[in-house]
Order: C-alpha cells, then sequence, then structure tokens
C-alpha cells in the first residue's frame, strides 16, 4: 500500500499545481503533466472503458493524443496504441472538440465492436498505476517527495 499512498500524494501535488496554473495541463511540466491526466484519465477508464472518457469534454479540450503521449512516457505503449486507435475510429476530424458526434457516433455502435474492445483491454490494466507509480518515483523531485 506504500506504493499506492507515494502515487497518492504525487498526484495531489500535480492536481494542487493544476488548479495553480488555472485547470490547463499544458502549463505543466511534463512529469506533473503525465501524472496529473494519467491518474484522471485511467481513473475513468478503470470505471467505464475508453467510452466513459470519451462521453464528456475534458478541461480545455485536450487532444486525445496527449493522453496517449502520457501513456507511452510511462511504457504503456499498448494503452496509448489502444487509445489511438480508438481514436482513429472517430469517423471525424479531432474527436476531442465534438462532444455531441462522439456520443452519438459510440451510440450506433453494437456494443462487441471493436471500438470498445480496445478500451476493454485498458479497463482494469493494474500495470498502467504500476507504471505510474514507478514514472513518479522517477521524478520524485518534480512532486517535491
Amino acid at each position: 500500500m506504500a506504493e499506492q499512498d507515494f502515487l497518492d500524494r504525487a498526484a495531489d501535488y500535480a492536481f494542487a499545481e493544476l488548479e495553480r496554473v488555472g485547470g490547463d495541463p499544458l502549463k505543466l511540466d511534463t512529469p506533473l503533466l503525465t501524472i496529473a491526466v494519467l491518474y484522471h484519465f485511467q481513473g475513468m477508464v478503470d470505471n467505464g472503458a475508453f467510452r466513459y472518457a470519451f462521453e464528456n469534454n475534458f478541461p480545455f479540450s485536450p487532444p486525445y493524443s496527449m493522453f496517449a503521449d502520457a501513456y507511452r512516457r510511462i511504457g504503456a505503449t499498448q494503452a496509448a496504441e489502444n487509445l489511438e486507435r480508438s481514436v482513429a475510429m472517430f469517423p471525424f476530424e479531432n474527436p476531442h472538440e465534438h462532444e455531441e458526434e462522439r456520443n452519438a457516433f459510440m451510440d450506433s455502435l453494437n456494443e462487441s465492436d471493436k471500438f470498445f474492445e480496445l478500451g476493454d483491454e485498458v479497463c482494469g490494466d493494474e500495470s498502467i498505476w504500476t507504471a505510474m507509480e514507478e514514472y513518479a518515483v522517477k521524478h520524485a523531485a518534480s512532486f517535491h517527495l
């Protein structure tokens, strides 16, 4: 449990810094951005796969590539690739900017569609939390821990 405690403390610091910069994750240093966005995003994915994360807009509407890049930075390459493949399936450009269209597209799909399978593979993947924590430990100085 001590490991999760470290990640939780790192995330608390990252979220405090995110609030300090007005909520725009792109204003954070890379280690803080990585933990802040992935801690939030993976929590959503664990509760409802990519669909849950796609159902609403994120503050400042960052492109989904920001989350895929964060997955890659912690070494979760498969999660990054699954996210990118799902995003590429939206039949319109810049899906991060079109909440209504994203939901209409997802509603048009069968629950067994590959689109949903990609997110299901990432949902509940404990190795992502382990990789996040290892990344936070590696960058502990950024979190003042």
